[in-house]
């Protein structure tokens, strides 16, 4: 014992009941480094200790008590330690049990470890043995499954072994403790059970390890044991001798799930007593010992102590354990775990201290224990106080939606987080008003409300912008996360330029914060907003820098994973590198049920689709997402766009021009559905058509429109073979691809005006991304069908009235006349009713329409 840190009076004390637990057996198999545990737990437990004998069991077996005597005789420490090292078992037995008695009554202040690999046996041979909790430190193995069930056969708990394994962590002194409890109470009647799987405590935590399922009376009998553990484990506290204020210190220490000496002096103020000494104290009765994590620096108490020293001294004082738990968060947010200072703040419970965990942590709520444990944690929160917090709503929400499943729970936790937002952020000061605006964007983004996420967006990006440096700097490290929330908020609403400059904020914001470094999620985000747009050269530059080598690993979290590895994938298909493009693909695929980029993954498949000549598969793929979209998180208005332009493409691929404008109808942007209906026509060889859409969609600005509106120009010009177009419309779309590295339009054009778009190319002389040889895999002259003059006007009188008489009267012909028209027209069509005829013909312009007139 260190005799300095102890009066003469302890160190007694502490003697005699030494007597009483001087042998001490520890289970070790072979390779477990025994020598070096069973040395460094002597090292705390006795650290003025220093003679220690080491025995090997497995010598030969008459010199085992020979070589004993050696060493005691030699010993001239009254405290020293006897160690006998692997081996020990029950064949040694009957040779030492009596020298070892003996040893100990006449050197009473002597331990004796015996490291055994044949506990079970010998502990059923002395039953009665007193083993400490001092004697089980963390670093040696504890009691499996197995080895519990073994030693718990023949009795009550036998078939309760692997719950009372897991809930005593295996420590054998507790699980003798239970068997002896035990013992005493009345076995419940109820028959062994067979084995089920737990069923799920919450949605959002995966499904439980098979266990057996315990009746009413086996349960009963569970907690009764337990219990009575808890009672015993009392008692031993109780009946130790501590220095005054130190079992008051010991249970402070029970409250954080490890304690760094750093937070020991927020935890114990007002103490006058040294902590260090009665940190020493306590670690050599075995009560607290170094964690192996950080031998050096924190301190872990036992887990079923910790609940019986929380339980028994520090419940009763609410106010005071409330104080201690918010002490324990606000040291772990800033120096610890996320989630266990969301767990204490929790536990205090204090919910705007876990919002404000959340608030600086939010990088990490879908990576790591924050993300994969935390969200169980919010919950078994109620309503209420979900509705007064925001953003604890939203983070439960997110948690939700990223398992893609209770749909109807997210749409409830979104609508609950955005109408919070919107209430709390009224008299909130700036810095905690925008992290409210930006919960209300994400909710109402999430909930497929682009418009009114653009609007959140909009206001919030207003007032950062207004905002002085120090209130910037009040929002913390998410500054630039938020600002990316803005930006995608804005993007899901189709507010592209809007949204570019607020990833630029964002990126800003991480350099700022000194995040630039981290995983620059920011600068990902930047690079897909660039690669949709059209200028690559830009969003491969930015690729670049944002950590493609982390972004690439399959372990990283697809969710934010997403935009770079969709950039990387649009910048692939772009230079023509499809090999590439195909495995970035396969890269956006991991969980994409669960990822509100999935139109964006859809659109990626359909145009490496196209370009592989796979459209029949993709195609029915593709209407498979569509008639499950209720299924997938809500699509924004964006996505919705990239769908219709998928949805189009395919259908085209196919030969199916009719389907093909339809999906057209879809598309929620006016000059993109222009130039998706130019692409329908150009396959359906209406030059004229073709020309004057591209002139109706005017000047587009992002440079992907202004790159398809001058590929479709050009093809249109060489339907009409206009010489004097062609020459000018071939130089825009070589600068525009040079300008900005675009090339995947070409690949989407019909085959038969690709190849006259290539032989132009190389009769002009002029250089194109694609390679000369190209085929495309989408047919043209896709025809529009041909109708006389009178299944035309038969046609136009039927947009009118669905009645052959009333047709008939007006165009002066019988009603049979009539008939055998429409029939005509029905299979000219390949529709079997009026509804479908009008429908495919209005695709194909043979009759004019309102709805067609104004989309157009």
């Amino acid at each position: 014992m260190k005799r300095d840190t102890l009066s003469r009076p302890r160190l007694d004390a502490l003697l005699d009941d030494a007597v009483t637990s001087s042998i001490v057996i520890v289970r070790g198999a072979r390779g477990s480094g025994k020598r070096v545990a069973v040395r460094d737990w002597l090292s705390r437990r006795d650290p003025g200790a220093t003679l220690w004998s080491w025995i090997e069991c497995d010598t030969v077996e008459h010199s085992i008590p020979e070589t004993i005597e050696r060493l005691c005789a030699a010993s001239s420490d009254p405290e020293s330690h006897l160690v006998v090292l692997s081996g020990f078992s029950s064949l040694h037995e009957h040779q030492l049990s009596a020298q070892i008695q003996d040893l100990l009554r006449d050197n009473p202040y002597r331990r004796v470890v015996l490291l055994s690999c044949e506990y079970l046996q010998l502990e059923r041979q002395r039953t009665m043995l007193p083993i400490s909790i001092s004697v089980v430190p963390p670093h040696q193995i504890s009691f499996t499954e197995e080895e519990t069930a073994s030693y718990l056969a023949g009795t009550a708990l036998e078939h309760l072994a692997p719950r009372l394994s897991k809930d005593l962590a295996g420590t054998p002194q507790l699980l003798r403790m239970a068997k002896l409890r035990a013992e005493t109470m009345l076995a419940p009647a109820s028959a062994p059970g067979g084995l089920k799987s737990a069923k799920q405590a919450s949605p959002l935590l995966g499904v439980s390890a098979t266990l057996r399922e315990l009746s009413t009376e086996e349960t009963d009998f569970l907690f009764a044991v337990h219990g009575a553990v808890d009672r015993d484990l009392k008692q031993q506290l109780d009946q130790e001798v501590f220095a005054p204020g130190q079992l008051e210190f010991l249970s402070l220490l029970a409250v954080p799930t490890t304690v760094p000496l750093a937070l020991l002096p927020a935890l114990v103020q007002g103490h006058n007593a040294e902590p260090s000494a009665w940190l020493a104290d306590l670690e050599a009765r075995g009560m607290i010992y170094r964690s192996s994590r950080n031998p050096e620096e924190e301190y872990c108490l036992h887990p079923v102590l910790r609940r019986v020293l929380i339980g028994s001294y520090l419940a009763k004082d609410a106010p005071r354990l409330r104080e201690l738990h918010e002490i324990c968060a606000r040291f772990e947010m800033l120096h610890g775990s996320a989630f266990r200072a969301l767990r204490h703040a929790l536990t205090a419970p204090n919910h705007q201290l876990a919002s404000d965990v959340l608030r600086m942590h939010a990088d990490e709520y879908l990576d790591g224990e924050l993300g994969t444990r935390g969200a169980a944690l919010l919950d078994d929160l109620p309503r209420t106080v979900l509705a007064r917090y925001p953003l604890l709503a939203i983070c439960l929400a997110v948690a939700y939606s990223s398992t893609g499943k209770f749909k109807l729970k997210t749409v409830e936790l979104l609508a609950l987080a955005a109408a919070g937002a919107r209430t709390v952020a009224r008299k909130a000061p700036p810095p905690d008003r925008l992290v409210l605006i930006m919960v209300e964007s994400v909710a109402m983004r999430l909930s497929g409300v682009g418009d009114a996420s653009v609007r959140c967006a909009r206001s919030g990006i207003a007032l950062y912008l207004e905002m002085t440096p120090g209130q910037r700097d009040a929002i913390g490290p998410f500054e630039g996360a938020l600002l990316i929330q803005l930006a995608l908020g804005l993007y899901s609403g189709g507010i592209d330029e809007e949204a570019a400059v607020a990833a630029e904020l964002g990126v800003a914001a991480d350099v700022r914060q000194n995040r630039a470094g981290n995983d620059h999620f920011a600068a990902s985000v930047q690079a897909f907003l660039y690669a949709l747009s059209g200028d690559i050269h830009r969003a491969t530059e930015l690729l670049a820098e944002a950590a493609p080598e982390h972004w690439a690993s399959t372990s990283a979290n697809p969710y934010f994973a997403s935009p770079f590895r969709a950039a990387s994938f649009l910048c692939a298909m772009e230079s023509q590198h499809f090999e590439d493009a195909a495995r970035w693909l396969e890269l956006l695929r991991i969980d994409q049920h669960n990822n509100e980029f999935w139109p964006v993954i859809r659109w990626a498949e359909t145009m490496l689709a196209v370009v592989n000549g796979e459209t029949t598969d993709s195609l029915v793929r593709m209407q498979g997402y569509l008639a499950r979209e209720r299924e997938q998180p809500v699509a924004p208005k964006s996505g919705r766009q990239l769908l219709a332009a998928a949805s189009s493409l395919l259908s085209l691929a196919v030969g199916d021009p009719t389907n093909a404008f339809k999906a057209t109808i879809k598309s929620t942007s006016s000059p993109a559905r222009g130039l998706l209906q130019g692409r329908v026509r150009l396959a359906q060889g209406d030059a004229a058509e073709v020309l004057r859409l591209c002139t109706a969609v005017g000047l587009p600005v992002q440079p992907r429109a202004r790159f398809e509106q001058a590929v479709l120009v050009l093809a249109a010009s060489l339907q009409q073979n206009n010489r004097s177009a062609i020459g000018g419309a071939m130089r825009m779309v070589a600068a525009l691809s040079k300008e900005y590295g675009l090339g995947s339009a070409l690949n989407l054009l019909p085959a038969p005006d690709l190849e006259r778009i290539l032989s132009e190319a190389r009769t002009m002389r002029v250089e194109l991304i694609i390679d000369p040889n190209t085929v495309a895999n989408i047919p043209g002259g896709l025809g529009r069908t041909q109708l006389t003059a009178r299944e035309l006007a038969v046609l136009a009188e039927l947009v009118e009235s669905g009645s052959t008489a009333e047709i008939a009267e007006r165009q002066f012909v019988s009603v049979n006349t009539v008939k055998s028209q429409l029939r005509s027209i029905y299979r000219k069509l390949g529709v079997s009713d009026r509804t479908a005829a009008l429908d495919a013909a209005r695709v194909q312009g043979l009759v004019t329409s309102k709805d067609v007139e104004g989309l157009d």
